[in-house]
């Protein structure tokens, strides 16, 4: 199981590297054209100018803080269960949901999950993923719940523009970090920009306190009861947040050493379905320039970001507004992904055709054609 994880997180690196070879003028194209502040949010922590990275040294601290807080809160270390309820809350999957995670550290991993309309048993074992469900959609909710809980060290490669800025949260002093991926040219000082990802520590506790993978959406951690479980500082629970509206309540009910149950592990019954997990811990993301409705050019450009779950087959589903510079745009990116067909490569034969998490970020003007970059 941490293989695959590694393996995800290795690949999505390489593919960084190679679209940012292939790229460039794109990239810095983007980059020139003047976009609107994020929107404002009660989790937005960086409200000032973020400061960029000066030395090696300050590169350093960074990274080591970042991979610190993470290794403190990881219970995948060591063989594990772990149970967790949430409580999901809008159009999506509404309703009350629990889910156990099992590892056995012996090639042996099993995680159900029980909700509104879904319930599921999967396992891998010897490195064969099995499940009672014969398609390899995940709901979104649950997409969001599972990487909140296993949240995935950043990649942080020569090509990551970092920034750093001070925040509070409920009296807590938090060194936030803005992370963005191939945007070709050194930052500078300035509010949180739409492609950066946001990572709020508190240093004393040696915890992640919110997470923002894109502006509009947040995590935002609890360990005022936190588990203690093999020196490790297992949240009780976490909030998400999208456009200021809680979407989920999770609670962790437990943590602890696994039991010896071979019978747990049996696959009779189970559809056998490839080699590798069924879901990317590592959302992606997409970032598509659209011309105006009207085709007039102008310096300042429009950004919608949108969330949705995207299908092996490149489809999307449970497609969501996250955030948006314009509201008269919001109607035509939701027309546009509804016809998305696009950023997911085939899978080969014996693996398992994955799910993603994608952040579409589609911004309107600075061209005349419709243009595709990952980030």
């Amino acid at each position: 199981m941490l293989l695959c994880r590694h393996a995800i997180v290795t690949s999505a690196l390489l593919m960084g590297i190679a679209l940012n070879a292939q790229v460039p003028a794109r990239i810095q194209a983007i980059q020139q054209i003047a976009e609107p502040p994020v929107p404002s949010d009660p989790l937005e922590l960086v409200t000032g100018d973020a400061q960029p990275v000066t030395d090696v040294n300050q590169r350093a601290e960074i990274i080591k803080l970042l991979t610190s807080v993470q290794r403190n809160s990881d219970v995948r270390t060591v063989p594990y269960d772990l149970k967790t309820t949430f409580t999901v809350s809008g159009p999506l999957s509404s309703g009350q949901w629990q889910e156990e995670d099992t590892f056995l550290g012996t090639g042996r991993y099993r995680w159900t999950a029980e909700g509104p309309g879904y319930s599921a048993l999967n396992m891998t074992v010897d490195k064969v993923f099995y499940s009672s469900q014969p398609s390899a959609v995940l709901p979104l909710r649950l997409m969001q719940v599972r990487q909140a809980i296993f949240r995935v060290q950043p990649v942080i490669g020569p090509y990551a523009t970092l920034r750093t800025a001070n925040a509070s949260l409920n009296g807590a002093d938090l060194v936030c970090t803005l992370l963005a991926h191939m945007v070709g040219a050194a930052p500078t000082a300035g509010g949180r920009r739409w492609e950066e990802a946001e990572y709020c520590v508190d240093p004393k506790a040696g915890t992640l306190v919110m997470f923002s993978e894109v502006p509009g959406v947040y995590v935002h951690y609890d360990y005022t009861k936190a588990l203690q479980f093999h020196g490790r500082q297992i949240p009780n629970g976490f909030t998400i947040t999208e456009a200021g509206q809680t979407i989920v309540e999770a609670q962790t009910q437990s943590v602890a050493d696994p039991a010896n149950n071979p019978a747990a592990f049996q696959t009779a019954g189970l559809n056998q379905v490839g080699v590798g997990p069924v879901m990317s811990l590592a959302p992606a993301r997409s970032r598509v320039r659209l011309p105006l409705a009207n085709g007039a050019p102008g310096a300042m450009a429009h950004v919608v970001t949108l969330h949705a779950m995207a299908s092996p087959g490149g489809q999307l589903s449970d497609a969501e507004l996250l955030a948006s510079s314009d509201p008269s745009l919001n109607q035509s990116a939701l027309a546009f992904a509804s016809q998305w067909q696009g950023g997911t490569l085939p899978e080969q034969e014996g693996a398992t055709p994955q799910s993603h998490e994608l952040v579409l970020i589609l911004q309107y003007g600075g061209g005349s054609e419709a243009t595709a970059s990952a980030q």
